[in-house]
Parts: structure tokens; C-alpha cells; sequence
């Protein structure tokens, strides 16, 4: 009974704080983009809703630690928190219903990192800037070839469908299709190609199994890769698995902090719930609140930095792990006290 109870509160304050925050941060970012928005009522309502979706990936971590905080004023004030302790429940099994759904909502935003949901601020960006990265059906010329790409997967560095138009004075002198081809080592390395020479109105099909074509022959798309904000952990990790030819700071980068900081901040729980006080005559609960809430920002801001440092290079991407390190020490530490 105790732990509906507990669970409800918890998920009524998490939600307030969410779209509290989320609707404050897309408040800012209308008024700060206002003048660049589109004039079309549809795409200032759909630029809208992919600003919200973005914010609620980068404050739910803050949402439920603010939640967690008020949830425990509101048991001291009105002294639900002595009855607890009356009754003989643990600060462990206080603390249970609030990890347990912190933790649900953390493998939530986990699971939907693996989808499209990341790229919403890069469709809003696009909204603004009246730009849109194709990635299908792409005519571009290279040298005197003409280059009729199918389908660009940029992440992957793969074309699937791939024809190259060879022209020699404006006529067109030889057709090679590749099923899929991928660019490493500056060259796109193709497989199953087929070949059309055409020579004096005659036509000769020669079939390959593997071609080197196209090199130094770098679409925008890729290179807009090397300058990504956002990237799912899908493509993170296949991102990682793939490239050989870049520095893969940024993308490791990337996802340490998406699957870092909001542990991180969720293990603040622990600490928090074992130093609180048990009724508010023994301590300033107003205290209490202010300076916890100084600690999360304080925590928050130091990985902010750290990924900053790391996405351009200056520091390794494993010096993420130290704010997470050092809460689980913080917490190591009051349960240890407290079963003293």
C-alpha cells in the first residue's frame, strides 16, 4: 500500500516538473528564434513539438530529481516520514518506489534513444533554417561524372543503388551501376557492379564483383557527420563498429553522456534520502532543499563541461565516468554511516 502511495506522488510531482521545464525551455527557444521561425502555422506548431520532445530527453534526469526532493519535503512537513519510521519501514524501503520508477523512466528515454526520437532538434534546426539534409535520390556531379545515388545511409558511410554516368564531352560514354558501395580510405569500394560501355552507338556489359570508383568523393551529408549534436545509441554503436578513419571522440562522447549523467543524477536519490532529516524540528528543511538543489545543478553542470571538453577533443571521453564515480562514493559512504 505504501509503495502506491509513494509511486503516485512521485510520478504527480515528476510530471509537473517535466512539462514545468520543458515548457520553460521552449518558451526561451521561441523567443530566442522567433524571428527566424516560418511564417506557416504548421510547421511553427510542428517546430513546437519536436523543441518539447528534445527537452524532455535533457531535463527528465532533472525532473525526477526535483521531484524526488519535493516528494521528501512534502513527507517531512506534513510528517509522513516520522509515521514511516514509526511504523518501522527502513529509508531502503522508503527509497524503493522512487529508484524503481526513476529507473523505468531512465530505460524509457534509453530505449527511445535507439530511434529517431533523438533527432528531433536537428528537424527543428531544419525548420528554422529552411534546410533539409536528402539522403535519397541524389544527383551530384563529380568531375565529369554525373553520380545518381538511391538511397545515403551518411552513418554508415554506404550508398545502396549507386550509378555513375561517365561523360566525355558531353556524351555519355559509360554506366556503372553498383548495388551497394562504401566509403573508406578516401574511395567508394562497390560490390556487385555492373558495367555499360558504350562505344560507336554499341553497347558492352561487363559485370565485376567488387570496384573501386569515385575518389576524394565526399558528399556534404557525410561530412555533416563529424559536426553531429545528437546521435541515437544505435548508430552510436555502429558508428564505433565501423569508422577506422576518424577520431571517434564525439561519438563516444555522445553516448557516454547519454547513458552517464542521467545514472548519475538517479543515484543522487540515494544519497539525498539518507541524509535527509526525519521531521523538520530537527532540521531547516528549507536548508535542506536549497542546498540539494545547488548539489544537482553543481553535479549537472560538471558533466555538461566534462562532455563539452571531451566533444572537442580536449579530454579523454572515460573522464565522463568521474562525476558517476564519485556519487557512487557518496553514496557507498552514507549507507555505510548510516548502518553504523
Amino acid at each position: 500500500m505504501y509503495f502506491v502511495y509513494l509511486l503516485k506522488k512521485y510520478i504527480k510531482n515528476f510530471f509537473i516538473f517535466l512539462f514545468s521545464l520543458s515548457f520553460l525551455y521552449l518558451l526561451i527557444d521561441i523567443i530566442a528564434n522567433f524571428s527566424k521561425l516560418p511564417n506557416s502555422s504548421n510547421l511553427q506548431i510542428l517546430y513546437s513539438v519536436y523543441v518539447l520532445g528534445y527537452s524532455f530527453e535533457n531535463f527528465y534526469p532533472l525532473a525526477l530529481i526535483f521531484s524526488f526532493l519535493y516528494s521528501i519535503y512534502y513527507l517531512i512537513k506534513y510528517n509522513y516520514m516520522v509515521s514511516f519510521y514509526s511504523l518501522g519501514f527502513s529509508k531502503r524501503k522508503i527509497l524503493f518506489p522512487f529508484l524503481f520508477l526513476a529507473f523505468i523512466v531512465y530505460l524509457l528515454f534509453l530505449v527511445l534513444d535507439n530511434t529517431n526520437y533523438v533527432y528531433l532538434n536537428q528537424k527543428a534546426k531544419n525548420i528554422i533554417s529552411s534546410k533539409k539534409i536528402k539522403k535519397e535520390n541524389l544527383f551530384l556531379k563529380h568531375k565529369n561524372n554525373i553520380v545518381y545515388i538511391k538511397e545515403l545511409k551518411p552513418l554508415l558511410k554506404k550508398a545502396i543503388g549507386l550509378k555513375i554516368f561517365v561523360l566525355n564531352n558531353m556524351e555519355l560514354k559509360k554506366i556503372i551501376n553498383i548495388k551497394e558501395a562504401i566509403y573508406q580510405n578516401n574511395v567508394w569500394n562497390g560490390t556487385d557492379v555492373t558495367i555499360i560501355t558504350i562505344n560507336n552507338d554499341k553497347m558492352n556489359v561487363k559485370k565485376l564483383h567488387n570496384l573501386s570508383v569515385l575518389k576524394n568523393f565526399e558528399p556534404l551529408v557525410l561530412s555533416n557527420l563529424k559536426r553531429l549534436d545528437s546521435l541515437s545509441i544505435k548508430d552510436a554503436l555502429l558508428a564505433i563498429k565501423i569508422f577506422k578513419d576518424i577520431k571517434l571522440n564525439k561519438i563516444i562522447a555522445v553516448l557516454l553522456y547519454k547513458i552517464l549523467t542521467p545514472l548519475s543524477i538517479i543515484l543522487l536519490l540515494i544519497y539525498f534520502m539518507y541524509i535527509s532529516p526525519i521531521h523538520q524540528r530537527i532540521s531547516n528543511i528549507s536548508v535542506f532543499m536549497i542546498k540539494s538543489i545547488f548539489f544537482v545543478i553543481f553535479i549537472w553542470g560538471i558533466n555538461l563541461l566534462i562532455y563539452k571538453f571531451v566533444k572537442q577533443g580536449v579530454l579523454s571521453p572515460f573522464v565522463l565516468f568521474l562525476p558517476l564515480l564519485f556519487i557512487v562514493i557518496l553514496d557507498f559512504y552514507v549507507i555505510k554511516k548510516e548502518n553504523l
